[in-house]
């Protein structure tokens, strides 16, 4: 009999085991565990404890980048303690906290049960599981390195949450100040500036081009709110609309990688998640050809895509890596060919891969922290001129006053 199912027929063992991998869960995962409660889930038998770490939580949405690197990370962990992978499934499908992902959990278990292979299964929510995902766990399971090939890729979604927190964290100031800015703007246009109107209506002050234009402003902003509520709605869900198209995606794509301000942060994230995606699949011992085809289709940015899939032909014909790659000079410039060319050269291509990597994410960080830099004072500077500009728009009437005041 296999130590497995010894394993598995030793219910005290057994337990142990379960307690185990329940605290090494609970330390994976961020968030501080809410306070036990008596009711269990779904009737189950888990303590109240386990049930307190792992509280189903109302979420609006569906499963994100962060949420499925925790399932990947506690789904190596159950696989690397040993516990087959229907038995991983099972323990996820009752555990796991985003209650979408743990119902599309529990159908991948049940279908997993029923003979179909994981990869197939995973296939079948193309909504929570990314062709990222898919293609990893097939190829790992082709090639009996399912386990490695999952450790790898959840250090590969790890790295891409962490990229997109810091993506949030760089625009949080900007969009907090812009925000404040137009609540700030709103107010002046619609409560100050007609009672300036009134003043100068009384006085019969004579109006200068600069107040008849902010004047103008604000009357459309007090007369035609609602028109103005819904032109701004529609240029929302238009773009929202028109981004989710192919042409639109590709637009906003080109965007990405041409616009001066977004063209050198966006390249540099693009490179990151390139060579940390390949590294990763070419270190879990999957072919450089299957690597660079699971590469394409996990890539965001079509343009990315559309490189590496040019760099895949060459490959597959025969040719050398590097020969794609310089003429891919828009998403990869030549000391990321260089290096690539000296890693495969060397038979460490996954190593210098990593290393670009790791070298590309801290320029993320140098780059997103000197447009912040940036930002930050422009924006003081353009909120500091439409100020002064209003100021003075509703001050020159009383200046033109006071001069001919003067001049009689």
């Amino acid at each position: 009999m296999s130590p497995q199912k010894k394993k598995e027929e030793r219910p005290g063992e057994a337990s142990r085991l379960r307690d185990e991998i329940i605290s090494r869960l609970r330390e994976a995962e961020s968030p501080v565990a809410p306070p036990a409660s008596p009711a269990r889930e779904g009737g189950s038998g888990a303590p109240a404890s386990e049930d307190s770490v792992f509280k189903r939580e109302i979420r609006l949405f569906g499963p994100n980048v962060r949420d499925m690197a925790v399932f990947c990370r506690q789904l190596v962990m159950l696989l690397d303690a040993g516990i087959p992978l229907l038995r991983s499934l099972k323990i996820l499908s009752v555990r796991t906290q985003h209650p979408r992902l743990k119902n599309v959990v529990r159908q991948v278990a049940d279908q997993v049960e029923q003979g179909n292979r994981f990869s197939a299964a995973l296939a079948q929510h193309p909504r929570v599981f990314s062709p990222l995902f898919v293609n990893v766990a097939k190829t790992g399971e082709a090639g009996g390195i399912l386990e490695g090939s999952l450790k790898r890729l959840a250090e590969v979604l790890e790295n891409k949450a962490s990229i997109r927190r810091r993506i949030l964290a760089a625009c949080a100031y900007p969009i907090a100040a812009v925000l404040v800015a137009i609540v700030i703007l709103t107010v002046v246009m619609t409560v100050a500036i007609p009672k300036f109107v009134k003043v100068y209506e009384e006085n019969n002050i004579e109006l200068p081009g600069p107040t008849k234009l902010v004047i103008g402003l604000s009357n459309f902003i007090c007369n035609q709110y609602g028109l103005l509520i819904v032109l701004i709605a529609a240029a929302i869900i238009g773009w929202v609309l028109f981004r989710r198209t192919p042409t639109g995606k590709r637009f906003a794509d080109w965007c990405k990688l041409r616009l001066p301000l977004l063209r050198n942060v966006n390249r540099r994230i693009a490179i990151a998640r390139t060579t940390r995606t390949l590294g990763s699949l070419v270190t879990a011992g999957i072919p450089l050809l299957e690597a660079l085809r699971i590469t394409v289709e996990s890539s965001e940015n079509d343009f990315v895509a559309d490189a590496c899939r040019r760099v895949h032909d060459t490959v597959e014909k025969g040719g050398k890596l590097e020969e794609q790659l310089r003429r891919e000079s828009l998403v990869f410039p030549p000391i990321v060919t260089d290096m690539i060319a000296i890693g495969d050269e060397a038979g460490s291509l996954d190593v210098m891969l990593n290393k670009l990597a790791e070298t590309y994410d801290e320029e993320v960080d140098s780059t997103l922290r000197g447009l912040t830099a940036i930002i930050e004072p422009a924006l003081i500077v353009c909120l500091g001129f439409v100020v002064v500009f209003i100021a003075l728009a509703l001050l020159l009437p009383y200046f033109n006053l006071a001069k001919s005041m003067a001049g009689e």
